[in-house]
Parts: C-alpha cells; structure tokens; sequence
C-alpha cells in the first residue's frame, strides 16, 4: 500500500478506470486519501493539518452564511463525484447543495500545494455550477458558464463576494475558534 506524508500529491500518469474504482472501493470509508481521476491519469493526495483547518473553517462559513442569511445549505463533504462515461472523477475538499440533491452545486477547493492536474474542467464536466479556491491567502470564485468557469466576485449561491470571505476567513487565525464564529455570525446578521 502506498503511505503518504501530509501534503504529499503522487500523480500516476497512466492509469485505468478499473483501477481507480478499485482504489475508491478499497477507501469508501477512509478520509484519505484522496483521488482525482481524468482520463487515464490518477492523482493520490493525503491533506495535512493546514489543509483540513482551512477546509473546516470555510466550511463553517457555509453554514453559518446558510443559518444567518435563511438560505438552506445541504453539506455533501468530500464525497466522490464522478462519471464513468467521461472518464473523470474528483472528490472535492468540501461541497454543498442548495436543492437538497445528491448532485453538488458548490466544490470548495484548499490549495496549500499545487494540484498535478487541473480540477476545474473536471468539476465543469461533472457539472459542478461553483467552485471556490482557497489558497491560505485568497479565496477566488469561479462560475460554470458554458463548459468552462470564469472568475467572478460573487457567489451565485450565498450573498458574498470572494473579497468578503477572504476577509472573514483571514480573521480565523487572529482569535479563538469560538470568537471567531460568533463574530462571524454577527457580521452576517448586520448585512
């Protein structure tokens, strides 16, 4: 079995379908690691401590942005999506549903290291309408228009611009978890 250190990306150039289902099934349970498949190329990755705090804390800004602003969040995690048929899978950081539906309208994307292969066309053909990028510093929204994403400010599921939630997840680090949170809910009420 193949052990990664935290952070590490191992990228397999050729790779078959059936292999990668295999490796999914041998992982339902597991956290990590994780998989990103397009096309016969596999990209294992094993997230870090950094990676999973960030994760957590826009994940939480999600929510709290749902319960604050009366907008109905549903959290898919890092569930697999993929198609058989287009020869792509990724498991996301984090993803949502605004529908109640198993199918996610918003990938959340931590990118403490690079990714070997380019996610966002992966997301568009599995018709992922949003994807958030956050790199520690800046969070970068893209919207699905056509088959390709473009960069915009706002998100077209919550009421808040990139520069917003990259001023709300800088303060994360500043305070307390909880301080944190219940600053960030009173920020969202007074909106």
């Amino acid at each position: 079995m193949l052990e990664l250190s935290p952070e590490n990306r191992v990228l397999l150039p050729t790779c078959s379908w059936e292999a990668y289902d295999r490796l999914l099934a041998d992982h339902q349970d597991q956290s990590g690691p994780r998989f990103t498949y397009d096309r016969g190329r596999l990209e294992i990755t094993s997230p870090g401590p950094a990676h999973e705090r960030a994760s957590e804390f826009v994940r939480l800004l999600i929510f709290a942005a749902g319960e604050e602003l009366d907008i109905d969040v549903f959290g898919l995690g890092s569930a697999t999506q993929r198609s058989p048929e287009l020869e792509r899978g990724v498991e996301p950081d984090s993803s949502f549903s605004f529908r109640d539906s198993d199918h996610p309208d918003l990938a959340v994307e931590i990118e403490v290291s690079r990714s070997s292969l380019d996610k966002l066309p992966i997301f568009a053909a599995l018709n992922i309408q949003e994807v958030w990028r956050y790199d520690l510093n800046r969070l970068t929204i893209f919207r699905l228009e056509g088959s390709a994403y473009r960069q915009t400010e706002r998100s077209s599921f919550l009421p808040l611009t990139s520069a917003e939630i990259t001023e709300q997840l800088s303060r994360a680090g500043d305070r307390s978890h909880v301080a944190w949170l219940r600053d960030l809910r009173a920020w969202l009420r007074a909106r």
